[in-house]
C-alpha cells in the first residue's frame, strides 16, 4: 500500500497552494463533520484538505447516507476561510462546474451536472450518478468557514443501477491521480471568491444533464409539480417551465426526478 496516498497532491499544492494543509486518515466518520468540528473549536488556521479511504457516516444532501467503498471511492473535504457574512449562495453549483471541468481535462468529457449538486455520466442511454457535493458552513467570531465535501466513484459500484464510476468512461485512475486533478481546481475556484463563483455559474447551463427534459419536483417523494427543466436563474435557482408558467426551484429541501424514470418505476 502506498504510504502516502496523497503524495502527488501534496507535491502539487506545495507549489500552487502552499498555505493549504493536506491531511489523510485511513478511516473516519465523515470528512465534512471532522472539518466542521475543527473549525468550530478553533483548530483551523488556514485552508485545510482532508481525504480518507473510507467513511463510516458519510452524508449527502438532505441528510442522506453516502455509501462508499474503501477501495474505489474518492472522499475529500476542503475547509476554506471566508470573511464573516460571506455570501455562499449557489456555491455548490459552482463547485460542481469546477469539478466537472477538471474531470473533462482528465478525459471524462461526458460528465454532466444535475441540479443542485450531482455529477452524472451517461451509461447505456441512462444518466447515472458519478459523485456528489455537500457544502456546509461554520461561523466563528472572525471567519466564515465553508466546508466542501465531494465523493466520487472510481469504479462502478456492483449491483447499483443508479450509480456509476469513472471506469465507465474508459479511465482507470487511482485515488491520488484524481485528487491531484480535482482538489487544485476546487482551491483555485475558492481562491477567486465571488468573481470565480459567478463566472462558474454562467457555465453551468452548458453542463446541465437534464436540460430540456421533463422533470418532477418532489418533496419527500411527493410530486409538487412537473415541467421542462431549463437553465439557472441568476441566484442559482433551477428554472422549470410548467403548464402554468415558469417556476424556480431553489429550496434545498426538494429533489428532482426525471419524469421518464418515474413512469418506468410505475410500470414495473
Amino acid at each position: 500500500m502506498n504510504a502516502d496516498p496523497l503524495g502527488p497532491l501534496r507535491a502539487q499544492l506545495a507549489h500552487t497552494h502552499p498555505a493549504c494543509a493536506v491531511r489523510w486518515v485511513e478511516r473516519t466518520g465523515s470528512t465534512n463533520a471532522d472539518l466542521l468540528a475543527a473549525a468550530r473549536f478553533g483548530q483551523l488556521d488556514s485552508p485545510t484538505l482532508l481525504a480518507t479511504r473510507q467513511q463510516t457516516a458519510g452524508r449527502g444532501r438532505q441528510g442522506r447516507v453516502w455509501l462508499d467503498d474503501a477501495q474505489t471511492s474518492v472522499l475529500c473535504s476542503v475547509a476554506w476561510p471566508f470573511p464573516p457574512q460571506h455570501d455562499i449562495r449557489a456555491l455548490s453549483l459552482a463547485v460542481g462546474v469546477w469539478l466537472a471541468q477538471a474531470l473533462h481535462a482528465l478525459g471524462a468529457s461526458s460528465v454532466r451536472l444535475k441540479w443542485p449538486n450531482d455529477l452524472l455520466l451517461p451509461v447505456q442511454g441512462n444518466w447515472r450518478k458519478l459523485g456528489g457535493v455537500l457544502v456546509e458552513m461554520a461561523d466563528t467570531a472572525t471567519t466564515r468557514w465553508v466546508v466542501i465535501g465531494f465523493g466520487l466513484n472510481l469504479r462502478s459500484p456492483p449491483g447499483q443501477t443508479q450509480a456509476t464510476g469513472l471506469d465507465a468512461t474508459g479511465l482507470t485512475l487511482d485515488r491520488g491521480a484524481v485528487l491531484a486533478a480535482l482538489a487544485p481546481a476546487l482551491l483555485n475556484g475558492l481562491q477567486g471568491g465571488l468573481r470565480q463563483r459567478d463566472a462558474a455559474l454562467t457555465q453551468w447551463d452548458a453542463l446541465h444533464a437534464w436540460a430540456g427534459l421533463e422533470v418532477s419536483v418532489q418533496d419527500r417523494g411527493l410530486t409538487l409539480y412537473s415541467g421542462t427543466a431549463l437553465g439557472l436563474a441568476p441566484d442559482g435557482a433551477l428554472r422549470v417551465r410548467t403548464a402554468n408558467g415558469e417556476r424556480r426551484v431553489l429550496s434545498a429541501d426538494v429533489s428532482l426526478r426525471l419524469a421518464a424514470a418515474i413512469a418506468a418505476d410505475a410500470a414495473k
